[in-house]
């Protein structure tokens, strides 16, 4: 009998380690499940307090900074301008007093044969508004307004016209440019006709950015006719055959 009650209490005493064993590891087992899952949601271990605040409001949206675009700087072109006449007007006096065979005579024949030959013979004469040999040249000029588009690219806009007045003395020349017109057609069929004024164009407060390549044309035309008039009042004076 007293081997009966030891065999059962040892087998009580077995069955409670086995129990306290299992349930030691089951519990074992489910911390280590929980923490992989905890951690993974606690967004506290993601990013630093300040971090996450600062990329976000309130609500949980994210601040977007918007790009402002700038608009270049625009330098606007003016031309010289005769505050006394109240016209754009370019003027100078080129004089070369060291200069052989350049009185006022050989400085006018050579100026009308550089001017025909920019022109054309029948365009120039037609131009002629004055013309005293040895002394001056009065011409209107009528020619395509050629206008720039970026470096290689040109387009006619209309038609370009001024006044140019060219004196002579010996071995000093004077050239004056005025009265520029910017002409065009207003409906496609030469009906009607726009004839205005650079000076309209150097006042204006606005569009500017659009107007400027019209004094620009003018300019441009200037200089040209000026560095071709330089070139060719240096050089001798060789007659063609038709100057008789």
């Amino acid at each position: 009998m007293p081997d009966t009650q030891n065999e059962n209490k040892r087998y009580w005493i077995k069955r409670t380690l086995i129990f306290l064993s299992i349930m030691s590891m089951t519990m074992g087992y489910g911390q280590l499940s929980r923490d992989p899952v905890a951690s993974a949601t606690d967004t506290s271990t993601i990013l630093p307090e300040d971090v996450s605040e600062g990329a976000w409001g309130d609500d949980g949206a994210a601040v977007v900074q918007e790009y402002v675009f700038k608009k270049a700087s625009y330098s606007r072109f003016i031309p010289p301008y005769d505050s006394m006449r109240e016209i754009i007007f370019y003027e100078n006096i080129i004089e070369d007093e060291a200069c052989e065979n350049c009185g006022a005579d050989s400085l006018y024949w050579r100026a009308k044969k550089y001017l025909t030959g920019r022109f054309g013979k029948e365009a120039f004469k037609k131009m002629i508004v004055e013309d005293k040999v040895a002394d001056r040249l009065t011409l209107l000029v009528s020619k395509p307004m050629l206008c720039s588009y970026g470096k290689f690219n040109k387009r006619q806009e209309g038609t370009m016209e001024y006044r140019l007045i060219l004196r002579f003395k010996d071995a000093r020349y004077k050239y004056q440019f005025g009265n520029f017109v910017h002409i065009e057609v207003e409906d496609g069929m030469g009906a009607r006709v726009a004839r205005i004024y650079h000076e309209y164009y150097m006042r204006l407060k606005k569009g500017f950015e659009q107007t400027d390549k019209f004094l620009l044309a003018a300019d441009t035309e200037t200089k040209e006719l000026v560095a071709g008039l330089k070139k060719t009042l240096r050089e001798p004076y060789l007659p063609d055959e038709d100057d008789w």
